[in-house]
């Protein structure tokens, strides 16, 4: 098989004098419709004729009905707004997830839900027109899963979990997407952090900082996470 695409993610937190702020995770997996038809799919989603979805849900109401949340983390998911951009025709498929928190601490916590609420999303939308079930499809993981987040009043830290990290050839998501990187498939993190004042400094290899140094980015491919992961380290103070 030959694909063509990138599977693109875009995290932007905002961030407020107080601490409190929001975290926006946006998931660009258009590419995977064109791997669904490839692997023998595509009757099933031409089945699914010009099915098109662009509907915002508020999640305070759904939360119950998500399968695998914890009650902690369904009270967690009541704050959030979930938006699908869905279109099989036209091969495009953008999902965001946003969330309100009154402390940086509580950014990890939504970044690991927001992971548990789209493995659910793609495995209704996307098993559906697959030659695979639901089962079949190795559980969705993402590099944040990989990475350690501290917060103190001014300062933003990631780095490795170096001993969760020592596993990563065991993740089989992950894997599979690099294998399908060598194919033309290309998967890109990227990560936006608006800062409530001016940086004083902001170290880490792709790091960039904006001419006002009020805004921080960070971005890696899956290739760079697998060969070097301190491609998606940083050090931010403000």
């Amino acid at each position: 098989m030959v694909l063509t695409g990138c599977l693109e993610t875009v995290q932007e937190i905002t961030l407020k004098n107080d601490g409190s702020g929001t975290v926006s995770n946006t998931n660009d997996m258009s590419a995977l419709i064109g791997l669904v038809k490839q692997m023998g799919g595509g009757a099933e989603l031409e089945k699914a004729g010009d099915k098109n979805i662009d509907s915002t849900v508020l999640l305070v109401n759904q939360a119950d009905s998500i399968p695998n949340l914890s009650t902690d983390e369904k009270e967690l998911a009541r704050k959030g707004t979930l938006r699908i951009n869905a279109n099989l025709k036209e091969e495009k498929f953008l999902t965001n997830l946003f969330f309100p928190f009154s402390s940086p601490s509580q950014i990890p916590a939504f970044n690991k839900l927001s992971g548990k609420i789209m493995a659910e999303v793609m495995k209704d939308k996307l098993a559906e027109g697959s030659p695979m079930s639901s089962d079949q499809m190795p559980e969705p993981s993402s590099f944040d899963d990989y990475y350690k987040m501290e917060f103190s009043d001014g300062e933003l830290t990631k780095k490795v979990d170096k001993d969760k990290y020592a596993g990563v050839e065991s993740d089989e998501y992950l894997k599979g997407i690099r294998e399908s990187a060598s194919m033309g498939l290309v998967m890109k993190a990227n990560y936006i952090i608006n800062l409530p004042r001016p940086a004083t400094k902001a170290e880490g290899k792709n790091v960039k900082l904006s001419d006002d140094k009020m805004k921080v980015t960070i971005s890696a491919s899956i290739e760079d996470f697998f060969e070097d992961p301190s491609a998606l380290e940083f050090k931010i103070k403000y």
